[in-house]
């Protein structure tokens, strides 16, 4: 169940280039349950909704609480800057199998050391979600909050598109809110500046 990279194989975390940028556990207060193929893959109370910058949230589940027997080891591994390298199970129950539905990070970068023996859920791959019995169609989302929609990238996506592709190196538009003060490289044919996020959006909108 090693991820194939150690920590000293990683690239350095984007932390340091965007200290602002936000990753935090919350514990849920109810009984999950999680069903595939006519099977249930996990049910626990012990559950943590993960709420991460531009990122809609996501269920994490202790190794324990899901049915080993259901998962099959994936070759996919993927790189997050800010928590390290990922492996993946896939699922597989009543003759149907959701690829790549879990994932997890081994050796995760130190600032999220917290993440080692957690387990992410794909909400979408799976058949249903309940809470406390109850169907739920999407993970709690706290009002206010920057996630996929209403990022910088998202909210304004032709600024978003001058976002020097090389200068910016390890950080993205969307891990960002419209309002962020980090000064950044950007690009508009053959022009290159610094500028602060929120101070190109007054600009745009002036």
């Amino acid at each position: 169940m090693a991820a194939e990279n150690s920590k000293a194989d990683l690239p350095p975390s984007s932390w340091p280039l965007n200290p602002g940028y936000e990753i935090f556990l919350e514990p849920v207060s109810a009984l999950l349950r999680v069903e595939f193929g006519g099977e249930v893959v996990v049910e626990s109370d012990n559950a943590q909704l993960m709420y991460e910058l531009g990122h809609a949230p996501v269920y994490y589940f202790r190794r324990d609480d899901l049915r080993g027997d259901l998962l099959t080891p994936s070759d996919q591994r993927t790189h997050c800057p800010y928590k390290g390298d990922a492996g993946y199970f896939s699922v597989s129950a009543g003759g149907l199998t959701a690829e790549n539905a879990v994932w997890y990070y081994e050796d995760p970068y130190e600032e999220m050391a917290h993440l080692a023996g957690m387990f992410g859920l794909y909400f979408e791959r799976f058949d249903a979600w309940y809470e406390n019995g109850r169907r739920i169609d999407a993970p709690r989302e706290k009002e206010g909050r920057i996630n996929e929609q209403n990022n910088f990238a998202a909210a304004h996506p032709k600024l978003a598109a001058d976002w020097h592709p090389d200068k910016n190196a390890r950080i993205k538009p969307y891990e960002f809110s419209e309002h962020s003060d980090t000064v950044v490289w950007w690009k508009n044919l053959d022009r290159e500046w610094r500028e602060s996020i929120c101070g190109r959006v007054q600009r745009n909108r002036g």
